[in-house]
């Protein structure tokens, strides 16, 4: 019951989330602001509820999870339910900072609550099912956010909110869930930074930069092609879409081919297709179908990133996983706000192009993690 209602919960926050994105023009419009101004929205939401995730981490470890499970979704969709109700576009900022650190404080919970609760032999599955839960509110986001907006406007997102209010009121009836075991210190944060982790961390960024930028630019650059906003929005959904795929087939695939050899492969595969998105005219199904797999071979190794930094330090796996995977979204959302700047100034092509050369970097860093039981110039060693 647990797992389901959690997974439930995983669908609406992350599909209240991905509503910012295919808004961005509308929200221009509304508040009367560019590209660089509005991409503050995405920079805020971000930092907060990715960037503070282990600092959300240690107050689940403190607090009733369930409460904090509760409580993260309901924040995150009245914070982007309210999109058009505020009249300053400093108030929103400032709301979709409590949102998103609703946001991180349901991931920090959700995911604790899954693994502890999960039976032991089937804790995979449950873990997956609980993120695959989380994609599918990704790709769904675009499509109910304009389409709500078609239908009633900005001010109309507020007849969503229920969506989320519903399960977290389910939740709350279930009894309280005390931790079990020491919590972690904040001296066990510090791990991100050094040596192999750090390297995950930075090839995680370096990517995320690249495809977050790309994604979170696709509505801008779409509408100044005139494509349609059902266009839009079946994009979005498919890349998202397709990021579920990839993150199964990525795990399953580092299984068998060993972690490093995905991490390497997926980056260099996936420069040449990214570069097939930027110059291949948008608008048509092949195109749908690049952005498919794109999004799914990139996507592919972020699972794969935080399975190799637990076996790096298995004595510290969630504090390792929590501070992988908040600093690589809060990161690469944060400088959303200048690059949104600079596609003013130059253009979408030309900052695209400038971006996907970072790609390059986090194949180097890829290449120079060690595996588990690796010699220092990464050959696996006898035992």
């Amino acid at each position: 019951m647990l797992p389901l209602l959690l997974a439930w919960l995983h669908t609406v926050n992350d599909l209240f989330s991905n509503f910012l994105t295919p808004l961005l023009p509308k929200l221009m419009a509304h508040f009367g602001v560019g590209l660089g101004t509005v991409g503050l929205l995405v920079s805020v939401y971000s930092l907060t509820g990715s960037l503070f995730q282990p600092l959300a981490g240690l107050i689940a470890d403190r607090l009733d999870r369930r409460l904090l499970a509760a409580l993260g979704p309901v924040l995150v969709a009245l914070g982007m339910g309210s999109l058009g109700l505020w009249p300053r576009f400093e108030v929103l900022l400032l709301v979709l900072g409590f949102a998103g650190l609703g946001s991180a404080l349901f991931h920090a919970s959700g995911a604790s609550l899954v693994g502890e609760f999960a039976p032991k032999e089937r804790r995979g599955f449950w873990l997956s099912f609980f993120g695959s839960a989380g994609y599918l509110g990704l790709s769904l986001g675009p499509v109910v956010a304009l389409f709500a907006v078609g239908a009633w406007g900005l001010k109309g997102l507020m007849w969503l909110t229920p969506l989320a209010l519903l399960p977290a009121l389910l939740l709350l009836r279930l009894p309280p869930v005390r931790r079990q075991g020491k919590p972690a210190g904040f001296k066990d944060f510090l791990r991100v930074f050094r040596g192999d982790v750090a390297r995950l961390w930075g090839m995680a960024t370096l990517r995320s930069l690249v495809f977050m930028s790309f994604s979170t630019t696709l509505p801008y650059w779409f509408t100044q092609r005139h494509l349609s906003d059902a266009y839009i929005a079946l994009s979005l959904s498919t890349y998202s879409f397709s990021a579920t795929l990839g993150a199964f087939l990525g795990g399953t695939l580092s299984d068998r081919l060993g972690r490093k050899a995905v991490l390497v492969g997926t980056l260099a595969f996936g420069l040449p297709l990214y570069l097939g998105l930027l110059f291949l005219p948008p608008g048509d199904a092949l195109y749908l179908a690049l952005l498919a797999l794109t999004g799914a071979l990139m996507n592919a190794g972020i699972p794969v990133a935080v399975a190799l930094a637990q076996e790096l330090e298995p004595g510290q796996t969630a504090t390792v996983s929590g501070l992988l995977m908040g600093f690589t979204w809060g990161f690469a959302g944060l400088f959303y706000a200048p690059i949104g700047h600079l596609i003013e100034v130059f253009g979408v092509m030309p900052v695209l192009l400038a971006l996907g050369t970072l790609i390059l970097p986090a194949w180097a860093l890829a290449q120079g993690v060690r595996e588990p039981g690796a010699g220092p110039e990464g050959r696996k060693m006898d035992p």
